[in-house]
């Protein structure tokens, strides 16, 4: 089973998006996004959240 990181990482090149666009896109800090992605860091319920909605949005 792939972790929160690896997903993320999954999903973001899936779509050809850069750690900028998807952070930007977010609107959250740079930083925070790639230490998500680094699995240094896990976000909380609300920003996962946001995460599910932005990926389904830019799926269509």
């Amino acid at each position: 089973m792939e972790s929160f990181s690896e997903r993320l990482i999954h999903l973001r090149h899936s779509h050809n998006l850069t750690q900028k666009e998807v952070s930007g896109s977010l609107e959250l800090v740079y930083s925070n996004y790639n230490r998500y992605e680094r699995g240094a860091r896990i976000p909380d319920n609300e920003t996962i959240v946001r995460f599910a909605d932005f990926f389904i949005y830019v799926g269509y």
